[in-house]
């Protein structure tokens, strides 16, 4: 209440003028105004594409769609419900991936779903009594729609249920439209291990670089061209995506696509640390609220870690001592020393690289805790590393606490011919 009459007596009092003999004041610097951040442009998922511009060619045709959480609009709309908005459009089945339908199931459990809660509608497990339809799950069917966002890794089983899909349909004459998703880490970067034919498998389905660089649309084509050429394939493209977009320039909600890829970003880290993480001997942070991000063991240095990976000048990461102790998982209830990745740069970073130093390093740093010693396992059949590293030379070379140089550079006559190949089928700039 003060203040009132101290400011009404500031008011009466008269404006100073300025004194006419007195220099004029320097000029003081004007602000300029910067120009507005250019908005991002718009970027709609398959999904959204494909009602917009292609329902009334799905009106009539018996649909079926493969699907999981993250097969969603931009507003978290199921494509499950989007699809059957569509006016004509009958949806009969569902199948559903590894995790299952609505993703509630653990890495690796046996998914046995007959019915969907939410739609009622019947559900096929691609992840149980079989991972590839069989003529019965596809009778009666024009076309299947795929929407599921990827992670853009060999050993991400997403695209190994749709190369089976698409094996069956062509086998059933069933019609296969893929609603395209991006790579989130851009999908311009390629890299890691090529993969021995030998070595397929459900984690490494085609022989495919670790890191491909390829949306779900883009695999599509190529599985088409190497392994299905009388498919009917449709791909209904993104609409404003660009290559080298992130997840996170598309302005999109993340979804999931597992429990241990909660965000976007994780995608990235999956790539760094998954295969390491098949070895069964050492935490890649699973248990703890950084999976993926986390390299750790009772007996690692975590400082001396840091420093040699740091040492390394690998571009867009940065690794930082840590302790931690898993809540569940490898390393349950234990104090864990080893890093914790940092990206500084999500468009520089190549993840296949990091994988490769991390490896190298754990050889290098801790030879007597035999690590890669066991990538056979007592049948003689491979382990799951080795099928995630994807070569036995390398696994062979690690087993003997050797560095192999296609381990940090897959630069071979196989990955140069995947480049070639790769570049017929991208769909994007």
């Amino acid at each position: 209440m003060r203040l009132i009459p101290i400011l009404l007596l500031l008011l009466a009092l008269p404006a100073c003028s300025p004194d006419p003999q007195a220099p004029a004041p320097a000029s003081e610097p004007q602000a300029v105004a910067e120009p507005e951040p250019e908005a991002p442009a718009e970027v709609l998922p398959g999904v959204e594409v494909l009602v917009r511009d292609y329902g009334d060619q799905l009106a009539g045709l018996r649909v079926a769609i493969l699907t999981n959480p993250t097969g969603v609009t931009r507003e978290l709309v199921s494509t499950i419900d989007a699809v059957r908005g569509i006016p004509g459009v009958e949806v009969v089945r569902l199948f559903s991936p590894e995790h299952g339908l609505r993703g509630q199931h653990y890495a690796g459990d046996k998914v046995n779903e007959n019915r969907d809660p939410v739609s009622g509608l019947p559900v096929m497990s691609l992840y149980g009594a079989t991972r590839r339809p069989t003529p019965e799950m596809l009778e009666g069917l024009d076309v299947v729609l795929y929407d599921i966002q990827d992670v853009g890794h060999r050993t991400y089983t997403f695209v190994s249920s749709l190369t089976y899909l698409m094996e069956a349909c062509e086998e059933a004459g069933v019609a296969v439209w893929v609603l395209d998703r991006p790579d989130p880490t851009g999908g311009h970067i390629v890299g890691g291990p090529m993969i021995d034919e030998d070595l397929l498998s459900f984690i490494g389905v085609h022989p495919v670089p670790q890191v491909y660089g390829m949306t779900p649309g883009e695999w599509a084509r190529m599985i088409r061209a190497e392994r299905t050429p009388g498919i009917d394939l449709r791909v209904i493209p993104m609409d404003g995506w660009r290559r080298g977009m992130t997840f996170g320039e598309t302005g999109w909600i993340w979804v999931p696509t597992s429990q241990h890829i909660p965000q976007w970003t994780s995608s990235y880290f999956y790539a760094m640390t998954g295969t390491i993480g098949e070895l069964g001997k050492v935490s890649v942070g699973v248990g703890t609220p950084t999976p993926f991000e986390l390299i750790g063991q009772e007996w690692l240095d975590g400082v001396e870690f840091a420093r040699r990976l740091n040492a390394r000048d690998l571009p867009g990461v940065i690794f930082r001592p840590v302790s931690y102790a898993p809540r569940y998982a490898l390393g349950t209830g234990k104090m864990l020393h080893g890093v914790q990745i940092h990206i500084s740069d999500y468009h520089a970073v190549e993840s296949a690289r990091v994988l490769g130093a991390l490896i190298a390093e754990l050889a290098q740093i801790a030879p007597d805790k035999d690590l890669f010693a066991d990538f056979l396992r007592e049948d003689g059949s491979p382990s799951g590393f080795l099928k995630a590293i994807g070569q036995r030379d390398i696994a062979e070379k690690l087993a003997a606490n050797e560095v192999p140089p296609a381990l940090l550079n897959p630069d071979s006559e196989a990955f140069r011919a995947f480049l070639q190949r790769r570049e017929a089928y991208l769909l994007y700039p």
